[in-house]
């Protein structure tokens, strides 16, 4: 995959709001018949990768959006090795999860959601925070999210006017928009950024326990799928517990 390096300085106007956020309900199994879990799968195998590469490896090779809203070590480390044949995806990630104790999955607005039955919600969780508009012309799925995390972080920082930096657009074949929505939660967008065109997959960077703080480099990175499916577990791992690479469109003025 190509990225080129776009200098951006976006200023994000609008009247902000106190936060609506309620608690939505704990992620628990899927248990509804739904077309993304009952899709048919000829043939899956992995070869000792982590959980989460195998997540985006099925991501991709099934056209299935993710979004991942915890990681730990063990996700981003502990080799696996399974295949199966005739099968569907639901069964799949069934068996991913089942040697990761606490990990849960639900379809929200046809995204395969990944989560914890640790995970805050509410005011707990800022994917849980509501945006009283989000707008974007359109623009990559990558340029969409860092516009997401501007308005987020100018909702929690509403003296913060604008933003200036580097940034890798993405894939820009890979267009949304224009969208303009209103009194919409932070996982919802990001819900409707995944599930465009071109299926791709969100995932929280930061550690378990975490997802009430918005770090310098971003609550979430987007990962758009490529053939053959892209490792991006060392990535995430060195971001979150290293010194990976922080991006450079965080500079606030």
């Amino acid at each position: 995959m190509q990225f080129g390096l776009l200098m951006c300085r976006l200023c994000i106007l609008g009247v902000l709001v106190p936060s609506t956020a309620s608690a939505r309900s704990p992620a628990a199994a899927q248990t509804a018949p739904s077309p993304v879990l009952s899709k048919p799968v000829a043939w899956f195998e992995v070869d000792h990768i982590c959980l989460l590469d195998a997540l985006l490896q099925l991501g991709q090779e099934a056209g299935v959006p993710l979004g991942i809203e915890y990681v730990d070590r063990k996700a981003l480390e502990k080799p696996i090795t399974m295949k199966w044949t005739e099968t569907t995806v639901g069964e799949i990630v069934e068996e991913l999860l089942a040697e990761h104790q606490g990990y849960s999955w639900r379809v929200r607005d046809g995204v395969l959601t990944v989560s914890h039955e640790s995970v805050a919600s509410g005011e707990g969780n800022l994917l849980d925070d509501v945006l009283p508009e989000f707008s974007t012309p359109r623009c990559s799925v990558v340029e969409a999210s860092h516009v997401l995390e501007m308005s987020l972080y100018r909702k929690i920082h509403p003296d913060v006017e604008g933003f200036a930096g580097d940034y890798s657009p993405g894939h820009l074949q890979n267009l949304i928009g224009p969208l303009k929505l209103r009194n919409v939660r932070v996982w919802k967008v990001l819900n409707r950024l995944v599930s465009g065109n071109k299926p791709a997959a969100w995932i929280v960077q930061v550690p378990p326990g975490h997802l009430d703080e918005l770090p310098s480099y971003g609550l979430w990175t987007i990962v758009e799928y490529e053939s053959p499916p892209r490792r991006y577990a060392a990535v995430l791992r060195s971001t979150i517990w290293g010194t990976g690479p922080k991006r450079a469109d965080s500079k606030q003025e």
